[in-house]
């Protein structure tokens, strides 16, 4: 897959944060929790809120003078080539062929904060050690954003994440990807293709069932 590049922009971060889920085609309330609309480029108008048990509010972004729509279902995820904090590069075509789970975060979100500890129990269910070892299976994902490796790697170490950690300090997954709001979820396919994100800290449950709907499973 090609690497999309785009120029760098810093984000803002907004108010009145209200939680996004899927890739749905309609509005709704739930919960008296109000929608955010995000647009499609396949015909995806509107994504759906989910239910306020499942999903924590995300943290608004958004980037001064910048316009642009929501990657769609069916899209192909943009290639990115980024720094890990282990010193290598990491690069989401390297992933063709297998699923994949990316989780857009920052150390100052509290909504991330919240979910990073879950994000690594759910992991243990889903990812064994000889998949790893062989390149194969479910990959997870984490990417830091806007905050230099140092900062990255102490709150890391604290957390005690044994998962893969790229620092992204120039945005770039932001803008490539079209983040509005803090953390991010995506769901990627084997074939590169997007099947599904979350805007908002996910419970465990929510987690598990994005992830069976990604490994067309049946659910735990």
């Amino acid at each position: 897959m090609a690497t999309t590049s785009l120029a760098d922009s810093t984000p803002t971060r907004d108010s009145d944060p209200k939680p996004v889920d899927g890739l749905r085609t309609r509005r709704a309330v739930l919960g008296g929790i109000s929608v955010l609309t995000i647009a499609g480029t396949a015909g995806y108008a509107a994504v759906m809120a989910s239910r306020a048990e499942d999903i924590d509010a995300p943290v608004p972004i958004t980037f001064a003078g910048r316009g642009g729509k929501a990657l769609a279902a069916g899209s192909t995820a943009p290639d990115f080539a980024l720094p890990s904090l282990d010193g290598s590069t990491i690069k989401l075509s390297d992933y063709r062929g297998r699923p994949v789970w990316i989780n857009v975060w920052a150390s100052w979100c509290p909504p991330c904060r919240a979910e990073l500890p879950d994000i690594a129990a759910v992991s243990r269910e889903y990812v064994t050690a000889s998949e790893t070892a062989a390149n194969t299976g479910l990959a997870i994902i984490l990417i830091s954003i806007g905050e230099e490796a140092e900062v990255v790697r102490k709150y890391v170490e604290t957390t005690k994440i044994n998962l893969p950690v790229i620092v992204d300090q120039e945005y770039r997954i932001t803008e490539n990807y079209r983040v509005s709001g803090m953390p991010t979820h995506f769901f990627i396919g084997p074939d590169g293709h997007l099947k599904d994100f979350a805007i908002g800290g996910l419970k465990p449950r929510a987690m598990r069932t994005r992830l069976d709907r990604l490994l067309e499973r049946t659910p735990k």
